[in-house]
Formats: C-alpha cells, sequence, structure tokens
C-alpha cells in the first residue's frame, strides 16, 4: 500500500455523502456501505439521524485505511459474535495505527517524508495545533472524540516525533480508551505506558508525562503506592498541571481518603474550571465522601448541559441505586448504556425494567442478575459486576465467589472494591479483606 503523505495525514476535511466517501477509495458506493456496516468504517450522519445524509473525515478515512491494511472486498457478513469482537476491537485498530505512527516517529518518521515545504515556524505552529486539537477531542471522553483525539496526536508526533507533549496526549488517550469505548485495557494501557515514557525519554520534567504514567500504574498496574508516589512528582514537576491534579483526585477517592480527594479535584477544578469530566469526577468524589445532595446538584444540571457525556448519567446511576430510587436509577442506567453504545448493559437495562414493572425492587435486581450472568458467560459483563448486584441481592458468598474471579481476570473495576456502596456489608469479611490487600490496598479501620 502506498505510504500515506504528510499533506494527506494532516487533511481534515469532510467529505458528504456515499459517493464522495466511495470516490476517496476509489471503490463503489455498495462497497464502502458495506465496510461502515462490518469493518467499522468511520462514517458519521448528521445528528444522529439513522436515515440523515452521511459524512466523513479524510484524516479519519486515511488512519482507518492504515489500520485495516490493504482495503479488499469484505467477507461475507460474520455471525453475531463476530460482529460484537469487530465492533469491540475497532477503537484498538486505530489505536494500533496511532502507534505505529508514533513509533515510526521515534525511529525516524523524517525519513519517510517528502522534503519540507513549510518553514520550521510553519511546521512548528502545526504540530501545537494538532496536539491542541487533540486535547479537545479528548475532553469529550466520548469514543468517537477519543478516536479522533488518538489521530491527532499521532499526526503531530508524525510531524515532529521529538514533541513531548503529544506524546503525553497520546498516553492519556490510551489511558482513557477502556473506560469510554469497548476496547479492552490490556490492548491499550500497555502503549499508554509505552508513550508516557516516551515523552520521559524527551523530556524528564514532564509533569504531564509523570501523570499519565501515575494514572496508569494505579488502574493498571494496580499500585496505588507507587501511583501516589508518580502523580506526586507530577504536582512537584508542574503545580499547574490540572490533569495531575485531578488523577490524584481519583485515586485518592478509591483508598478512601476523601479530604485529599475533595483538595486535589478543587486544585484541578481551579486550574481548568471548564472542563465537564472535572466537574462530574467532582460529583462522584462527593457522593463517596456523603455529601449525596451535593453531588446531585452538580451531575444532574451537568448531564442536561453535557447530554453526550458518559460520567453524569453513570454516576447518577450509582446514586440512584445506592439510595433505593430505582425508577431514577434505571432511567439513568439506560441513558448511560445507551451514550457509551454498549448493548450488553442495554440488554441488562431492559430485564431490569421488566423486573421493577413485575416486582419491585427485588425483582429489578433478580432480572438483573440473571441478564448479567448470561452476559458473563458470553465474555461481555466483568465478574466485578456480578457481585455488586449478588451483594445487593444479600447473596454474599456469591459476591465474594465473583469479587475473587474478578481480581484473577485483572479486571480494572476491581479497584472499585473498598469504594462501591453495595459492598459495604463485606468489609468487615476475612474473604474481603483478603481481596482488599491483593487489589494493593491497605485495610480501612
Amino acid at each position: 500500500m502506498t505510504e500515506l503523505t504528510g499533506a494527506q495525514e494532516r487533511t481534515n476535511r469532510p467529505l458528504t455523502g456515499w459517493k464522495a466517501i466511495a470516490g476517496h477509495f476509489g471503490k463503489d458506493e455498495r462497497t464502502v456501505r458495506r465496510w461502515a456496516a462490518t469493518r467499522d468504517l468511520p462514517v458519521h450522519r448528521v445528528n444522529g439521524d439513522r436515515g440523515g445524509p452521511v459524512f466523513a473525515y479524510v484524516a479519519d478515512l486515511n488512519h482507518w485505511l492504515v489500520s485495516h491494511g490493504p482495503v479488499m472486498e469484505s467477507p461475507p457478513t460474520a455471525p453475531p459474535t463476530a460482529r460484537r469482537r469487530a465492533a469491540a476491537g475497532w477503537i484498538a485498530a486505530l489505536c494500533a495505527a496511532c502507534l505505529v505512527l508514533a513509533l515510526a516517529g521515534a525511529v525516524g518518521w523524517r525519513l519517510l517524508q517528502p522534503p519540507a515545504q513549510t518553514s520550521p515556524s510553519t511546521a512548528a505552529s502545526s504540530v501545537e495545533s494538532l496536539y491542541l486539537d487533540g486535547l479537545y477531542h479528548l475532553e469529550t471522553r466520548t469514543a468517537d472524540g477519543i478516536a479522533r483525539a488518538l489521530g491527532l496526536f499521532a499526526q503531530s508526533i508524525a510531524t515532529d516525533p521529538g514533541f513531548a507533549p503529544a506524546y503525553v496526549g497520546l498516553a492519556d488517550a490510551y489511558n482513557l480508551v477502556s473506560q469510554y469505548t469497548p476496547a479492552g485495557a490490556e490492548e491499550t494501557y500497555p502503549k499508554a505506558r509505552a508513550a508516557a515514557e516516551r515523552a520521559i525519554a524527551l523530556d524528564p520534567a514532564s509533569g504531564g508525562a509523570y501523570a499519565a504514567l501515575g494514572f496508569n500504574t494505579f488502574y493498571h498496574g494496580r499500585d496505588p503506592q507507587a501511583a501516589t508516589a508518580l502523580l506526586q512528582k507530577a504536582i512537584a514537576l508542574d503545580p499547574a498541571n490540572a490533569r495531575a491534579h485531578h488523577w490524584y483526585a481519583l485515586i485518592a477517592m478509591q483508598t478512601r481518603d476523601f479530604t485529599m480527594a475533595l483538595e486535589e479535584i478543587a486544585s484541578a477544578q481551579r486550574l481548568d474550571p471548564y472542563a465537564p469530566s472535572i466537574l462530574a469526577n467532582k460529583g462522584l468524589i462527593l457522593f463517596h465522601a456523603g455529601q449525596t445532595q451535593a453531588a446531585l446538584d452538580i451531575l444532574r444540571p451537568l448531564g442536561r448541559s453535557e447530554p453526550s457525556l458518559l460520567s453524569p448519567p453513570a454516576y447518577l446511576a450509582t446514586i440512584y441505586l445506592a439510595t433505593g430510587r430505582d425508577g431514577d436509577f434505571l432511567r439513568e442506567y439506560r441513558l448511560a448504556a445507551e451514550i457509551s453504545g454498549n448493548r450488553t448493559r442495554l440488554a441488562v437495562a431492559v430485564a431490569a425494567e421488566a423486573g421493577f414493572r413485575t416486582g419491585g425492587r427485588p425483582e429489578m435486581l433478580a432480572r438483573m442478575f440473571a441478564e448479567q450472568r448470561r452476559q458473563y458467560a458470553m465474555g461481555n459483563e466483568p465478574a466485578f459486576k456480578l457481585a455488586l448486584t449478588a451483594a445487593l441481592l444479600g447473596k454474599e458468598a456469591v459476591a465474594l465467589d465473583f469479587l475473587e474471579q474478578s481480581m484473577q481476570r485483572r479486571e480494572p473495576d476491581i479497584l472499585g472494591i473498598q469504594l462501591e456502596p453495595a459492598l459495604v456489608g463485606l468489609h468487615a469479611d476475612a474473604r474481603f479483606q483478603t481481596l482488599v490487600a491483593q487489589a494493593g490496598f491497605s485495610p480501612q479501620e
């Protein structure tokens, strides 16, 4: 396949309609429609209208082309399980393409490019512009936004392989992929660590790089002490780095140090007062710190003003389930499933709604658990989620069994073991305390 030139990579113009998109590849419309349906071609519809006109960005199509290799005719339609795996792998494919671009820069990307046609000042401006655009899309915390951010950071690196901030952005994006898309954490966290370490090699004083490494060390390495030390170093190097304070706040929340968590999230908010993700996590921290109404006062209006942001409905669902507001829980749980495009959670929502209509909370939880078990058997639901529902049903031994399975599977969710309200009744159990220690936490008094 012909290498994409630097000019092509920087192109970000939209193509409107199937004909224009097909022309970009030199294919017919039927072929690109099939790629959109079965090979995750990044095609969008205006306002999400399934019957509306389609459009795509040239840069996205180019990255898709790189990640999928030579464009060939699609095989026959895959069975449902294979289609689910393909959908779950779309972001991983883009991540792989971005990492190829980044690593190519590290070993001599410039050798692959045609002679530069722009002045050094123009090139520097382009590098920074791509990086800043990536930060904007990363803050959306949507699957599409994160995918676009990955592409922009990779383009920045391709233009200047020595630009450390772009590697920091790449690390932050990879760190967040599994939290906001169907991609697996084991596929993306190692790439985040590699990007953060590359940024540190380029700039040993990069507070942002140490912050990304700290986040990764906690959520992937499951080492709270080492992660805390890395975040403290990041803040010492760059006290004005909002993301370092933000990540530190989340780690402090998971270790139940709510005083520190609230102090750090306040610092993050002062440094970046317009970031909706910081405000959403402030609401979550307030809830776990026992300030439920204050949390609701933040999350409810935030959900209305940022309807595409996953965290407000996801956090509200947690709060409403814990406080017995089951109708509100069902609404927010379904909304979170719809925003994330998570078919597994949508199936659980449907089962829970049917149970609630016929038998109130007990039947809601019972049907939730039954559907979660079905999804778990197909590899679609983490064991940790089943542990929470089992605990709410009073099945403590079953909950502990699923927590042990979650630990064995190295599920990132296990880091919430001390925090989840559903598990409070297990805190004194010896098996539970052993799992807490295995997760890297000191037992709470």
